[in-house]
């Protein structure tokens, strides 16, 4: 009896050790480089990716747009063309011959000559009296316009340019009388119309500008 029962005590520890009932969990298996196989840690989100970014508050205000500057030129209402000023060249001699002669002894003229065919001592114009005086009234208009006078008379004169006379009181006699009549009346910078007349301005009509 005594035999039996040392030899069931020397077989409890090989019960013990491969009981199906341990409590023991083996340890788990370490991760494996990349490229292995068997189970692997997993992967990080990737650097940069929405998951990382910091959520915005949701109450953030909203920037306006910024407008882009503007052409302030464009924007300017453009300024009407005004019409140009009707002239009455017939009424303007009137009214000027009506004014005093101005007190000064010495003054300094230009002049456009608008000639027209038969007058004296202009040659080589064909255009009729009509016709000249269509012309003296658009000369005319365009001086009192602002026109450069210089250019006036190059282009249209029918005397040499610059068409440039001194007078005098004292010898206004020795040229035409409507140089004098109308010379006398203006003042430096003013225009003014001698008209054809067969006495006192026979070469046809002067536009006349005092220069001095």
């Amino acid at each position: 009896m005594k035999r039996l029962v040392c030899s069931a005590l020397a077989f409890l520890p090989l019960f013990t050790a491969c009981g199906t009932g341990s409590s023991t969990p083996p340890p788990a298996a370490p991760a494996k480089a990349a490229g292995g196989t068997g189970a692997e840690a997993p992967a990080k989100p990737a650097a940069g990716t929405a998951a990382d970014a910091p959520a915005k508050p949701a109450d953030a205000p909203v920037k306006a747009p910024v407008d882009a500057p503007k052409d302030v030129a464009k924007e300017m209402p453009k300024e009407t063309p005004k019409a140009a000023a009707k002239v009455d060249m017939d009424a303007d001699i009137k009214t000027l011959m009506a004014k005093a002669e101005q007190p000064d002894e010495n003054i300094q003229i230009q002049h456009v000559l608008i000639a027209f065919k038969g007058v004296p001592r202009v040659a080589n114009v064909t255009r009729s009296k009509e016709e000249a005086k269509a012309l003296a009234e658009k000369v005319y208009a365009d001086a009192v316009g602002g026109a450069d006078f210089l250019g006036l008379v190059k282009q249209y004169t029918n005397d040499s340019a610059p068409g440039i006379y001194p007078m005098t009181k004292a010898g206004r006699a020795g040229m035409v009388k409507g140089f004098g009549d109308v010379g006398f009346r203006l003042k430096v910078g003013e225009i003014g119309v001698a008209p054809w007349e067969a006495t006192a301005s026979p070469f046809g009509w002067h536009i006349i500008k005092r220069v001095k």
